[in-house]
């Protein structure tokens, strides 16, 4: 009867530890998430928004798209600037000399974050204060996005318009200190963000880009 019971035991104590690296076996196997590549979705679905309205000009109805579009916008940006990977802003700019800058101006902040020399911390993940936005004109808004990462704060200036019932960005301004755009396009105290025509006055974007031009060389 001794030798029975003890018999017994000794299966019970191998079955359990059969069990137990059997468990053991699968927690190790399960997949561990790719983040790099989750971060990397995640802007490229940001990459591709695009904020429609259902009539050709925007109105107060539309308050809620614009907020909606800026955030977004800067989520892309500031995140692109973090992580590290290219993205594309056509869904957001349509003026291909305000597009070439922002693609010139994330390069260049992108390499100053690998050198460590940003004054402000980048991220993706943003938390937003209230939006102030302004009408410009009968189909154009001014909006101040105030954000911050990690008690960073920041701002961006944008200017947004109505193209064949999108919202498209007309000119954008971070305007943080020793930026890459306050060194280019002009000091917060004298750049205005109201004028849809700018980027298409070819002198004032060749020289918009000889700056950037000068201070990414140097």
């Amino acid at each position: 009867m001794g030798k029975l019971m003890l018999s017994v035991a000794i299966a019970g104590m191998v079955a359990l530890t059969g069990c137990s690296s059997q468990e053991s076996h699968s927690v190790e196997d399960a997949p561990i998430p790719n983040t790099a590549e989750a971060s990397a979705e995640q802007l490229s679905e940001l990459a591709n928004l695009k904020t429609s309205i259902q009539d050709d000009q925007i109105s107060e109805d539309n308050y809620s798209s614009i907020v909606g579009l800026g955030e977004s916008f800067v989520n892309l940006y500031t995140g692109a600037v973090a992580e590290q990977v290219p993205v594309s802003f056509r869904n957001y700019i349509a003026n291909e000399n305000l597009l070439q800058f922002a693609d010139t101006m994330l390069k260049i902040e992108q390499q100053q974050e690998l050198n460590g020399g940003n004054g402000v911390i980048f991220g993706r993940d943003n938390e937003f204060a209230k939006a102030e936005i302004k009408k410009v004109d009968h189909n154009l808004y001014y909006l101040n996005l105030p954000f911050s990462n990690e008690g960073s704060g920041m701002s961006c200036k944008l200017l947004i318009q109505s193209v064949n019932n999108s919202l498209v960005i007309a000119d954008l301004y971070f305007g943080n200190k020793d930026g890459a755009d306050t060194f280019a396009t002009g000091h917060p105290a004298v750049r205005k963000v109201d004028n849809p025509e700018l980027w298409n006055d070819r002198e004032w974007v060749a020289d918009v880009m000889q700056k950037l031009e000068t201070y990414e060389t140097g």
